[in-house]
């Protein structure tokens, strides 16, 4: 209800980004662990996605999955399936998939060129 006192604000727009198609690598490292990873079996694909990471920006999430219900596109990349959601496109593209060996044990990494932080 609106009295008439106050300042009313804008109606909230809501823009949905545009879909990119993705193009992405995967670095020497990572293609050894995705072998191992998924072995013989390629009916597997890798899920990359992107969660809110709250005041810290974007975090990557990165599942091995037979399929998904969720909107993407999928690459074949160095023999392997990989997923890009839709939703998440335009902040995928041109990423980097690697592997890093460390003293507390191995992880993937996502290097993002169009990151501003990381």
């Amino acid at each position: 209800m609106d009295c008439g006192t106050c300042e009313t604000s804008a109606p909230l727009e809501l823009v949905k980004p545009e879909v990119v198609d993705v193009d992405l690598s995967i670095s020497e490292n990572a293609v050894k662990m995705l072998g191992e990873a998924f072995g013989e079996d390629r009916s597997m694909g890798l899920l990359v996605g992107v969660l809110s990471g709250g005041c810290s920006g974007y975090m990557y999430d990165l599942q091995i999955v037979e399929t998904t219900d969720i909107d993407c596109q999928q690459l074949d990349v160095d023999g392997f399936k990989i997923f890009i959601p839709n939703s998440s496109s335009h902040l995928l593209n041109g990423i980097q998939i690697d592997y890093e060996d460390r003293l507390m044990g191995g992880g993937f990494k996502i290097i993002n060129p169009n990151a501003e932080s990381s």
